[in-house]
């Protein structure tokens, strides 16, 4: 019988001939695309010159969404220096908003809070969900970054997901982890107080997830070397083996 691997995040995996492996999408999180904020709020920010930080591809849809309702246009930021996390936010806020941005080469939060600090930047205007991990603004502060943070959307847990009925807890089989908020779904829907139940093997997308996973007692499997979803999946008997 081929393994099962859980993909359990919003995005779903990459169409791939996975061989050996049953590959299942059981989304844990659901996102809801609203922000208290009206363009008075943020042009007062952008008139003191801030690096605008986007988080995620979810923050580029939240913040196109945000635009289409105020019927902004696109000279709203113009002169604006934005930064990304990482390649992929990166080409999607380039794709959908034809916004052009820096990412770093450590493709992490604190990678790019590093690379602001060594370009003398004070101040950040972070758009990103409702939650940001309290790491990351413990960051800011540590760094003595003054930042407005600009939600535009909220991740919930979805309760209905299928994954309840279709999960086998066992040694062979994975689930593949790719954010915190995953946590939170998955112990809401297995019913579980933390992952130190788990004999399903717990494969992470990158370095902040797997902190996540041991903070609630999960053990982490593998973790993968880059924080891309493609990427794990492209390598993914490398990490299974």
């Amino acid at each position: 019988m081929n393994s099962i691997i859980y993909h359990v995040g919003l995005t779903p995996p990459p169409k791939l001939d996975y061989g050996k492996f049953k590959i299942c999408h059981h989304p844990v999180l659901k996102v809801e695309y609203e922000s208290i904020n009206a363009p008075e709020n943020i042009r007062d920010i952008l008139h003191v010159n801030p690096v605008v930080l986007v988080m995620s591809k979810n923050a580029v849809i939240g913040l196109e969404k945000w635009l289409h309702r105020y019927d902004i246009d696109d000279t709203f930021f113009k002169g604006a220096t934005f930064w990304t996390v990482g390649e992929k936010t990166h080409s999607f806020l380039k794709e959908a908003l034809q916004i052009s941005s820096s990412y770093p080469k450590i493709m992490t939060g604190d990678g790019l809070i590093d690379v602001l600090v060594q370009n003398n930047e004070s101040r950040v205007l972070l758009i990103s969900g409702s939650d940001p991990r309290k790491e990351f603004i413990q960051s800011f502060n540590v760094a003595k970054l003054n930042y407005f943070h600009f939600p535009v959307y909220t991740t919930q847990v979805l309760e209905a997901s299928d994954l309840s009925i279709a999960f086998r807890d066992t040694a062979t089989n994975f689930l593949v982890m790719t954010s915190p908020s995953c946590i939170h779904g998955l112990k809401k829907n297995l019913d579980i107080p933390d992952l130190s139940s788990l004999k399903t093997k717990i494969i992470t997308i990158g370095p902040t997830t797997s902190e996540a996973i041991r903070q609630h007692s999960g053990r982490v499997f593998r973790e993968s070397r880059m924080p891309d979803i493609n990427f794990l999946y492209e390598n993914l008997d490398d990490l299974i083996s």
